[in-house]
């Protein structure tokens, strides 16, 4: 029975620690979120997530699987917002 019970339980908890909060995303073992005390700068982001796939203005965008990140960032170049799009 435990043997059972661990089968089952196992891949719920490797789910739940795959899961990102909302306004984050991952760049390899970076986890990249908005809302923090002192913001991620630009450069510190296209350091850790490479060049973006697309850009405008204040914003960078990012494909990673079937969703589209869209970094916003203030005039100090600041992170802002995060908001994902799934295709």
């Amino acid at each position: 029975m435990k043997k059972c019970l661990s089968l089952i339980l196992l891949p719920m908890f490797v789910l739940a620690s795959q899961q990102v909060p909302a306004g984050s995303m991952m760049c390899g073992t970076h986890l990249i979120e908005d809302g923090q005390i002192n913001g991620q700068s630009r450069s510190e982001i296209e350091e850790k997530c490479g060049t973006p796939d697309s850009s405008s203005g204040n914003e960078l965008y990012y494909e990673q699987g079937n969703a589209t990140y869209k970094l916003h960032f203030n005039d100090s170049n600041e992170l802002e917002s995060i908001t994902e799009e799934v295709k």
